[in-house]
């Protein structure tokens, strides 16, 4: 760890929780938690993650990875994929410095011949960074995305990877501007899940975005093809609603069992 204003792990020996978030525009001098590089308030979605989970940092319980298209370009047939864990964000440096660009949806939406190139190899880079974070032993994983391609990609990965089950997907709007409110949503469900308890897991929409994803939602006109047509679907609210209910209900059940000396 470092002496930072952020904890950053040197290695994964005591994490047992991963929290998976966006890349960001720091990615270009290779450490997501210089949000200096861009952002004049010094401040971003690993900043304000880091500071939720502090005391579980500080122990070493919870790392943090990315999800980032940069290794397509750098190294595409890097066998450790498109997650890049926190002790390697070396991995997304851009070797000319520059910013390597948000991950906008133009970039992965179908070509002219209908070919879904792009997201089919981001898609292929995750099912590899999937199995790699899969055989490292974390026992929990949580993932919150916000680019379009990035979590239509991760879901699809998960979901080859026959790890939908277990692994957490947050899906929120694209917008960044909302990243920092979701981050302050879920903290508290990974702080939860990283004391032991458990549970089942899936695709979990945060409630209180939920209408601003309905509303970006409408803007995509092409019809996604069947590896990803599943993850793309907007469920109603009522839905939305009730999952969110039910995950914490869960979540406080577990943490009476924990708090009370009874086995999981």
């Amino acid at each position: 760890m470092t002496g930072k204003s952020w904890i950053q792990l040197r290695d994964y020996r005591a994490a047992r929780t991963m929290f998976i978030l966006p890349c960001n525009a720091a990615a270009c001098v290779g450490n997501y938690f210089h949000a200096e590089v861009y952002n004049k308030r010094g401040w971003n979605t690993w900043r304000e993650a880091d500071a939720n989970l502090r005391d579980l940092r500080e122990e070493g319980r919870v790392g943090f990875a990315a999800v980032d298209s940069s290794t397509l370009e750098t190294v595409p047939d890097d066998p450790r994929g498109a997650i890049i864990l926190e002790t390697e964000m070396r991995r997304a440096t851009n070797p000319t410095g520059e910013d390597w660009g948000a991950p906008s949806w133009k970039w992965f939406r179908p070509t002219r011949s209908g070919q879904w190139k792009n997201l089919d190899e981001l898609t292929d880079a995750l099912v590899k960074g999937v199995r790699r974070v899969n055989g490292m032993g974390i026992q929990n994983v949580f993932a919150l995305i916000n680019p379009r391609a990035y979590f239509l990609a991760l879901a699809a990965a998960v979901a080859e990877c026959n790890l939908l089950g277990k692994w957490i997907l947050f899906r929120v709007p694209a917008h960044p501007h909302h990243l920092i409110p979701a981050v302050k949503e879920v903290a508290p469900l990974v702080r939860s899940v990283a004391g032991g308890a458990r549970i089942k897991g899936g695709i979990f929409h945060v409630p209180s975005l939920f209408p601003l994803l309905q509303e970006e939602d409408k803007k995509y006109r092409h019809a996604l093809p069947e590896r990803w047509k599943e993850y793309g679907r907007i469920p109603r609210f009522s839905v939305v609603n009730e999952q969110w209910r039910m995950l914490g209900q869960n979540l406080r059940g577990e943490s009476t069992n924990i708090q009370g000396g009874s086995k999981l």
